[in-house]
């Protein structure tokens, strides 16, 4: 008989004495692990068996604009509350980019682009904006609202950035093929999807870069780790809402 053991939870101390390389390795670490963020989550498994059925991507979508729509003002947020103008300018790069589409050039907001994928599995563009928000999806809204005004700019941030973009390009790059090859779907109507895989590689290394340069203290440490743990813990039943269809 084999029995699980759970290691102890790390104190402040402990993870600000890690390298920031140790410290990033080690949150992505905990946040692969099952019931957090999109690593390995059952709805990417079943995009690629096929087995997902279109009422289940259409709920799956709704609920994913509901969300991505709602954050923007917290990424707004962030740049208010950061006092270090470079931090800033990569901020406001970040928002004009989920605002317009202009930095890659692919020339519509991200919640716009989503919509675009909505609309190809037969969804009302109207409809889908004005769906009731699900519970689920309510809590990781309102959770970023609290880190927005509860927390150091820092700590939403690197809970997107190291939490969840950074896991973008592995995962996407398996969303992709399965959407084409199992749902029909074309080059033009899985542009948000697509779009991110090179989008979101380089957050990784700025994962890192905050965490050397802002999150160095034991509570800092603390406040990254917590947050962004509870932020794909909640990404994650955002994204199971897929199974209520």
């Amino acid at each position: 008989m084999t029995t699980s053991t759970t290691l102890p939870e790390l104190s402040g101390k402990q993870l600000s004495s890690m390298t920031p390389e140790e410290f990033m390795e080690h949150l992505r670490d905990e946040c692969s692990k099952p019931g957090y963020g999109m690593t390995d989550h059952p709805i990417v498994n079943e995009m690629e068996a096929g087995t997902v059925t279109i009422p289940q991507l259409q709920l799956f979508t709704e609920q994913f604009y509901q969300h991505i729509s709602r954050m923007l003002p917290w990424l707004g947020m962030m740049y208010v509350t950061c006092p270090h103008e470079e931090a800033r300018a990569t901020l406001l790069m970040n928002i004009n980019e989920e605002n317009t589409g202009k930095e890659t050039g692919v020339g519509a907001s991200h919640p716009d682009l989503l919509l675009r994928f909505g609309e190809a599995l037969g969804l009302d563009l109207d409809a889908t904006r004005a769906t009731e928000q699900l519970p689920a999806g309510r809590r990781l809204t309102e959770y970023f609202e609290f880190m927005g005004f509860c927390r150091e700019w820092y700590v939403p941030l690197a809970a997107i950035g190291i939490g969840l973009e950074s896991f973008v390009p592995e995962t996407f790059s398996r969303i992709v093929p399965a959407l084409k090859d199992n749902y029909g779907m074309t080059d033009e109507q899985i542009i948000f999807w697509t779009m991110h895989i090179p989008a979101d590689t380089q957050h990784g290394d700025e994962g890192i870069e905050i965490v050397s340069k802002y999150a160095t203290s034991a509570e800092a440490r603390k406040h990254v780790f917590d947050c962004t743990m509870e932020t794909t813990r909640l990404f994650y039943g955002l994204w199971d809402i897929y199974r209520q269809a």
